[in-house]
């Protein structure tokens, strides 16, 4: 898949951008660690520069998040300046502040939607979150997006608190009219990590992966699409992938192939939800647009070598044997890495959870 992967071209068509570390929420969940700016945050001209870098290498879809992207005062000029290019737009948001004239501006500036993230029915998403009242402002949010015709998407982070309230979560979705809901495992990463009581464990994966899955097969809104955390193979594995397209399963982590992701303060990763600083983790950062230009940073022989230098010896226990190790790789980087500190076996991998389980019945 990897051979695929290079004759296709590396060129980052999709991206992640942290406006800002900056965030008006402390959410115990959060794997960025945000609350305060980073004190070396791109300056407005810096910013429209690096659209224009990563419109020329090819970008094609940028999602603006954070921190809280609406804490950066010029976010509707970076989001008209992506549209001036063609590059399809969109933004992660908290909701905190997002108010009718937020979404007439995100319109009026081209943004493609508006995603919220929601962790649960109203007394799960408020532990969460630590902000009462927030989860009806959220709602309200949506209202006011349909209002002015922007797409609405919502964000769920599956923990072991919201795990059992997903069906009614995707009922109170359906009745808001939310388009897409996109559902994603939450990894001991970042302040995750300081509260086990909403880790997902490895053996959850029997009730998580067939849950969304089954959801997945379900008619109308919102549309499921399963995090890249989620799956792998086995029979689950079309019902999450099957998006219309020829190859309906898992094809391995893209992050420095097709996926860029960009810190506040100009530092490059392959996927923004790779650890850096903020983890005390520098491995993943190939460089800084400060020092180097977009374009020599991504085309450098290498950069991303977890990815574009993959051989199947990197893997570790059950993954380095697998049928699909070449094709998968392991799964998700940022899993295996939040679990193992390198790209070992990602016991939160759906077969491999299956072959153990058929192992133990063996014996």
């Amino acid at each position: 898949m990897l051979k695929l992967l290079q004759k296709a071209g590396y060129r980052p068509r999709r991206g992640v951008w942290e406006l800002t570390l900056a965030c008006n929420l402390n959410c115990r969940h959060c794997a960025s660690r945000a609350g305060q700016a980073r004190s070396d945050e791109l300056t407005p001209a810096e910013a429209l520069q690096l659209v224009e870098d990563l419109a020329d290498l090819g970008c094609r879809t940028m999602t603006l998040g954070g921190g809280e992207p609406l804490l950066r005062r010029d976010w509707p000029e970076i989001a008209a300046a992506f549209r001036s290019r063609g590059v399809r737009t969109n933004m992660v948001t908290n909701g905190r502040t997002w108010t009718r004239d937020t979404a007439r501006t995100a319109r009026s500036v081209g943004l493609e939607s508006a995603a919220f993230s929601i962790d649960g029915l109203e007394e799960t998403h408020t532990y969460v979150r630590r902000v009462a009242g927030h989860w009806q402002h959220l709602l309200e949010c949506i209202e006011t997006c349909h209002a002015e015709g922007l797409t609405v998407s919502v964000i769920t982070t599956v923990n072991r608190r919201n795990l059992p309230e997903l069906d009614d979560l995707y009922e109170l979705l359906g009745a808001h009219d939310v388009d897409r809901w996109q559902l994603q495992l939450g990894n001991p990463t970042g302040f995750m990590a300081d509260h086990s009581d909403l880790c997902i464990f490895p053996e959850d994966v029997f009730e998580v992966v067939p849950r969304i899955a089954a959801m997945c097969r379900r008619p109308g809104k919102p549309k499921i699409f399963a995090g890249h955390n989620v799956g792998y193979y086995g029979d689950p594995e079309e019902d999450l992938r099957d998006s219309g397209g020829p190859i309906p399963f898992w094809i391995g982590c893209t992050a420095g192939c097709s996926v860029i992701g960009i810190e506040s303060n100009g530092n490059i990763k392959g996927c923004l939800s790779l650890p850096s600083a903020m983890n005390e983790v520098d491995a993943f950062v190939e460089g800084n647009i400060r020092d180097q230009p977009l374009a020599d940073i991504w085309r450098s022989k290498d950069a991303f070598a977890y990815n574009r230098q993959f051989a199947p010896d990197q893997l570790g226990g059950f993954c380095r044997t697998c049928d699909y190790a070449e094709i998968c790789r392991g799964g998700c980087s940022w899993t295996a890495f939040a679990h193992s500190g390198a790209r070992n076996e990602n016991r939160y991998c759906y077969w491999y959870q299956l072959q153990q389980q058929q192992d133990d019945s063996k014996q």
